[in-house]
């Protein structure tokens, strides 16, 4: 069947996600995920919905997009709702990206960047990466005029580094009005540092910038599938034209609406991120592994061996973590913070 493919779906990779346990006892740290599970209000949410199933959802998820402007003192048009914010990527370059157009992003990063510029036949200009952190500047040079879109991955994937407020502004200054930023902010909600962006602000007063948000992670949805992408009204307007119809599903818009507010699941969740940071911190320099201080909801470990090895080591024991040779790091880990039992099980069988 090679023949009917078109020539950029060639140049395509499959996508290589985390494992999953297949016995009890496993421990899965490898794909970011809330260790708690779900939100219990999304778990009633869901459950009330799941008699309404015979009846399409509301197209442009307009309850979740009004209860999203008011938390993010938006307004509703500034909101579309995905299948998944990856969802939103790839409504992004199908309403902008022209064949043969450049899209820059970090090299070493979330995937599916590379995938939706090769989708739409655009062209990928991957800037390197400083000491394992995106470099803005980098990037700033990289912009040609047949530059059309910038995914910039804050906090980092995989690596948990961030560009702060400060630097931020001071790259989309060097960015032309007519390049979209794409930030995919996925981790946000575990930032801790005090200067990382405001990006809701930023959004008002930038007509180039669409800001990515998910309820995979703090929320503890992933197996729903919802994103949001935040930007300009007109911005929005007509990336609505590109997206299907039902895109975004009755349980998981009525999920998401409840998980919002579901204040003592969050505030448990953020807690325990931080606590395992300082707990992973400190193992890990009794081990002399040189690791990323992270503003995300895992961890970034140089271990300067076979990633592969010590991946399939864990896994023997009963631990999956993700070893970053698919990010092109084939001696580096990246291992999602879980409840303490899960953290201190890895370390017991790190080799």
């Amino acid at each position: 069947m090679e023949e009917f493919l078109r020539p950029a779906v060639k140049e395509i990779k499959d996508y290589v996600p985390g494992k999953n346990p297949t016995s009890p006892g496993v421990v899965k740290l490898a794909s970011n995920e809330n260790p708690f599970g779900p939100s219990p209000k999304a778990l009633e949410a869901i459950e009330k919905e799941a008699k309404n199933l015979h009846i399409y959802p509301d197209q442009k998820s307009l309850l979740l997009r009004e209860a999203l402007a008011k938390k993010l003192a938006v307004e509703t048009d500034n909101l579309i709702i995905g299948n998944g914010s990856d969802e939103i990527m790839q409504i992004a370059a199908a309403t902008y990206l022209k064949p043969g157009e450049e899209v820059i992003v970090s090299a070493h990063t979330f995937s599916v960047y590379e995938f939706v510029t090769r989708l739409f036949d655009g062209q990928p200009v991957f800037a390197p990466l400083n000491n394992f952190e995106q470099d803005l500047d980098a990037m700033a040079r990289a912009i040609t005029p047949r530059t059309k879109i910038i995914f910039l991955c804050n906090p980092h994937n995989p690596t948990g580094t961030y560009c702060s407020n400060q630097e931020l502004i001071a790259f989309l200054d060097k960015v032309p009005d007519n390049i979209l930023v794409v930030i995919d902010e996925a981790y946000a909600e575990f930032a801790e540092a005090a200067d990382f962006p405001k990006s809701a602000d930023l959004i008002k007063s930038s007509k180039n910038l669409l800001v990515l948000r998910t309820f995979s992670k703090y929320y503890g949805l992933a197996g729903l599938r919802v994103g949001y992408g935040t930007g300009n009204k007109d911005l929005i307007h007509y990336m609505f034209r590109t997206k299907l119809p039902f895109n975004v599903n009755r349980l998981a818009q009525m999920g998401a609406l409840a998980a919002l507010d579901d204040n003592a699941f969050l505030d448990k969740t953020y807690k325990n991120n931080l606590e395992g940071k300082k707990y992973f911190y400190a193992e890990f320099d009794k081990l002399g592994l040189e690791h990323k201080k992270t503003e995300a909801n895992f961890i970034f470990v140089n271990i300067k061996r076979s990633a592969d090895e010590a991946f399939l080591a864990l896994m023997k024991a009963g631990v999956i973590i993700r070893p970053l040779t698919s990010f092109g790091l084939p001696e580096a880990i990246r291992v999602s913070i879980g409840a303490p039992e899960q953290n201190r099980k890895f370390i017991a069988n790190y080799t």
